[in-house]
């Protein structure tokens, strides 16, 4: 699998091969970042990458902008199953703020706990015009894309390689204006939570502890309403995706006021590759990463 991350300043290109056996890791067979300055529009770099790795032989994924699709936990329609999507639809057009006829729509389940709970699953609605856009985009440099998904499904294929997340686990990764915080078990994605606060608000001001408690706080909601809600065994871990950019002090606040384990994710452990993956390059690139581990069908 080839993922494609299409940033504000470059494309970045993940190339990872599956493993065959059983404790064997994922080997990266290919990365690289390449710059859109100096006059070039992502169209002219995406078909230098195509050229140079051959990607229109390779199966190719990329994954929306947060701002292209909204994620909707919903209970599952008492509806015959050819009937659930369109039921879908209608049911969550009040939560976009897009027109449903503009919108694409795809489902999927959670799991049943056994705990007696109506059934749940997550709709994703997609912006008709920013799919058409980026499907555009990539076909025109030759690339022969396969999946469209979203970021947070790329964490989650990041949280199966970790050994947490068979018991149940917490990721924390931060961006330049926000955050997300995402739950998952077992390789099931149970909740997803954005936060409002990003590094920009961490880095600027001379107090950044009332912030952290901020984050601590969006943690604590986000461990009880999974365990309240889903009727789960509480979370144990929580995993701080790498940063790109310096917060010192946040890992220490976490560890200090958390009653779980906080520890910080480093991927070349978990990774084979020709070349060590570097904690800035992990940071920058994370989604495409993930995205990269797409092994189901």
């Amino acid at each position: 699998m080839a993922a494609i991350g299409l940033y504000p300043d470059g494309v970045c290109l993940v190339r990872m091969l599956a493993p065959e056996n059983p404790g064997e890791r994922p080997r990266i067979l290919a990365r690289e970042f390449r710059a859109s300055a100096a006059g070039r529009n992502q169209r002219e770099v995406l078909a230098e990458l195509v050229r140079d790795h051959n990607l229109a032989s390779c199966r190719c994924t990329t994954f929306l902008d947060e701002n292209d699709y909204k994620l909707i936990l919903t209970n599952t329609p008492e509806v015959a199953p050819d009937e659930v999507k369109n039921a879908i639809r209608w049911r969550v057009k009040d939560f976009i703020d897009f027109h449903i006829n503009e919108a694409t729509v795809e489902l999927f389940e959670l799991p049943d706990t056994g705990a007696g709970l109506a059934k749940e699953l997550y709709v994703v609605a997609a912006r008709n015009s920013a799919i058409k856009d980026r499907m555009q985009l990539l076909q025109d440099a030759g690339v022969d894309l396969e999946i469209i998904d979203i970021p947070e499904m790329a964490l989650r294929n990041l949280s199966v390689l970790l050994p947490e997340d068979a018991d149940g686990m917490a990721m924390l990764t931060l961006s330049a204006r926000g955050g997300l915080i995402t739950l998952t078990r077992q390789g099931q994605m149970f909740l997803s939570r954005p936060i409002a606060i990003g590094l920009e608000s961490l880095q600027g001001f001379g107090e950044p502890a009332r912030y952290f408690d901020q984050i601590l706080l969006d943690i604590q909601r986000s461990l009880d309403y999974y365990e309240s809600h889903f009727r789960q065994a509480a979370i144990r871990h929580l995993v701080l995706a790498p940063l790109p950019g310096e917060a010192p002090g946040l890992f220490e606040h976490l560890t200090a006021n958390l009653s779980i384990p906080v520890r910080q994710l480093d991927l070349s452990g978990l990774l084979d590759g020709d070349e060590p993956l570097s904690a800035s390059w992990q940071a920058k690139y994370l989604t495409t990463i993930g995205a990269s581990l797409r092994m189901e069908d």
